[in-house]
Formats: C-alpha cells, sequence, structure tokens
C-alpha cells in the first residue's frame, strides 16, 4: 500500500468518525429538546384517558363481581320507582298531570333526580374505594371520582333508555321532544351540579366520615322536595316560593318542557341551577388542589 494512499483512508476513517459523533449529538439534542406546552398538554391528556378507562373498567369489573344483581337493580331501579309511583296516582284515579300521562311524567322527573342522587352517592365513595390505587404516581384523587361519575352516567342513560323504551313498547307512550336543546342543557346541567356536588364530597367525606352520615340522611326527603311525584302547578304561591329555591325542581321543569311539552311553573329559572353547579364544580375544584396531597397520605 502506498503513502498516498494510507493517508486517504485515515482521512476517511476520520471523517465517518466525526459524522458519527455528529449524529449522536443531533440524537442526544432531539432527545432533550424542550417540550412545547402543546405537546405537553397532548401527554397529559393521553395519561388522563388511560388512567380514567382503567379505571371505569375496574369499577365496572367490581360491580360484576360482587354481583351481577346489582348491575341489574341499577338498570331497572328507574323503571320500579317510576311504576310504584304511578301506581298510587292510578289507583287515586288520576292518569295524567299537566295533561301528561303519569307515567310519562314521573319518569321524566325520575331521570334528573337520578342523575342528582348519584351525586351524593355512590360518586363520592370514588376516592376511599380507590384508595390503594393513589399509591401509584400516574393514578389521582381526582381521577376515581371522574371515572366512578362517568360509570354511574352511562348505567344511568341505559336506565333511561330501557325506562321509555319499555313505556312505548308496553304502553305505546312516548315523548314528543317539543325542545331537544332544552332537555340536553337539562342533562348536561344536572349533570354538573352532580359532579361539583360528588367531587366536594368525595373530599371531605374522605376526612370526616360523619359526613356521609349526616348527608345521607337529610337526602331522604329529597325526592318530596323536588316535585318528582307531583307537579309544581298544582301548589299554591307560597308553596311554589320556597320549593323553587330547591335546583332540582327547576332541572325537573325544563327537562318535562323540553321532553314531554308540559308547562313551565311561574317561578322557573334553569339559569339557577346551571350557576349553582358551575359554583359548586368551582368550589370543589379549589377544595382538591388545596387537599390534593392529604388525599394521597390519608
Amino acid at each position: 500500500m502506498t503513502s498516498s494512499a494510507f493517508f486517504k483512508r485515515m482521512q476517511l476513517s476520520k471523517q465517518s468518525k466525526t459524522h458519527k459523533k455528529d449524529d449522536l449529538f443531533v440524537t442526544l439534542i432531539s432527545k432533550f429538546k424542550p417540550i412545547t406546552p402543546a405537546q405537553e398538554l397532548k401527554r397529559g391528556f393521553y395519561n388522563f384517558k388511560s388512567v380514567i378507562w382503567a379505571l371505569i373498567f375496574k369499577e365496572f369489573k367490581i360491580r360484576l363481581g360482587e354481583s351481577k344483581l346489582g348491575i341489574v337493580w341499577v338498570l331497572i331501579e328507574l323503571i320500579v320507582s317510576m311504576i310504584v309511583m304511578s301506581w298510587i296516582w292510578l289507583i287515586i284515579g288520576r292518569t295524567k298531570i299537566d295533561n301528561i300521562h303519569v307515567m310519562l311524567f314521573l319518569g321524566a322527573g325520575f331521570t334528573i333526580f337520578f342523575i342528582i342522587r348519584r351525586g351524593f352517592s355512590p360518586v363520592p365513595q370514588g376516592i376511599k374505594s380507590n384508595s390503594a390505587l393513589l399509591n401509584y404516581p400516574g393514578v389521582k384523587p381526582i381521577d376515581t371520582i371522574f371515572a366512578r361519575f362517568i360509570l354511574e352516567m352511562w348505567l344511568h342513560s341505559i336506565a333511561v333508555i330501557l325506562l321509555f323504551f319499555s313505556l312505548f313498547w308496553i304502553l305505546g307512550l312516548s315523548p314528543i321532544f317539543s325542545d331537544p336543546l332544552l332537555c340536553f342543557q337539562a342533562l348536561g346541567s344536572s349533570a354538573m351540579l352532580a359532579l361539583g356536588i360528588g367531587l366536594l364530597l368525595g373530599i371531605y367525606q374522605t376526612f370526616y366520615e360523619s359526613i356521609g352520615k349526616v348527608i345521607s340522611i337529610i337526602t331522604q326527603p329529597l325526592m318530596i322536595m323536588s316535585a318528582i311525584l307531583y307537579s309544581m302547578n298544582d301548589l299554591p304561591q307560597s308553596a311554589r316560593e320556597v320549593l323553587s329555591w330547591n335546583p332540582i325542581v327547576h332541572l325537573v321543569s325544563a327537562f318535562r318542557q323540553g321532553l314531554l311539552g308540559a308547562n313551565a311553573f311561574p317561578e322557573y329559572d334553569l339559569s339557577y341551577p346551571t350557576f349553582l353547579g358551575l359554583f359548586f364544580l368551582g368550589i370543589a375544584f379549589i377544595s382538591y388542589h388545596a387537599n390534593r396531597f392529604r388525599l394521597i397520605q390519608k
């Protein structure tokens, strides 16, 4: 091998080593490149979605594992409640309330009421029942509330579909959907209010177990005070003014108006429960932020 060929080979090997070092440097730079806010938000949302779906699947498996009758009861509880209360009216001899068949009237009321009731229980128990999973860094206390809330709303949606399908199939009764947008507004405001209440109670029931017992006592007469079993238009003005402080009354009236074309009572105002739902949700998020580390330690 001549000396010129030897030097050429040495230069080529040096150039190849230099290129390899440059490629390695570029690779390291690309790996440690700062993440943009959009990429960080996307990654956080993906992790949040994965955790939520894993928790929903776990909650559903627990429901099935404990008793399949538990899932069945959740799906038929709405129908059973409507049938029992409707028969009371039918025995009295009243088949219509506000010119609407009593079963449709009560079914619409129970649809909203059961959404709110799930905000008092079982949604708040999400943190306590999943406390063992909070040791994992990817699972946060608020994730357990969201997962249980989504599962409860999903089961409730199936129950509502079964309710109105049964009324149509057996009795030929069907909603007229006079204002579908108002129906969705009432359902959305109800879900927002239930989530705010559920998250707030879930936080403080973890610290103080007696709160759950007090809430269960307070909510017992809630069905009577929420105009589920009767029409607000049948009450005197003084009674309406007192009951109108209950946001569920306005949500029930809005849903009945949008679904069945029922007449709203004079004090009806859908903005009141909507604002209250935003208020509870805001207070709940503030409380969670202030107590998020205590919830994990608890």
